[in-house]
């Protein structure tokens, strides 16, 4: 591995960066070199959805498939 030195002004920028993103400067620069995926908080992927996009013909027929476990539909199918 080689290292460099950095100005300590330029270092407080990228690790302000680095947080802006919620990642150490370490993990930001891994994600950077493609090393590592990114890690995203429920919120981010929420914010991220689009609530009245329409349904796949994939999400539909999961949805209209019978439970095959104990992923009841509602409160009383979970509670039998």
């Amino acid at each position: 591995m080689t290292a460099i030195e950095l100005p300590d002004d330029l270092v407080a920028a990228l690790k302000a960066k680095a947080a802006a993103q919620g990642l150490t400067l370490g993990s930001w620069f891994q994600q950077l070199a493609g090393l590592k995926k990114p890690r995203y908080s429920l919120s981010e992927l929420i914010a991220r959805c689009d609530a009245d996009a329409p349904l796949s013909n994939e999400d539909k027929t999961w949805l209209d498939h019978p439970a095959v476990g104990r992923e009841g539909r509602n409160n009383q199918e979970r509670s039998s």
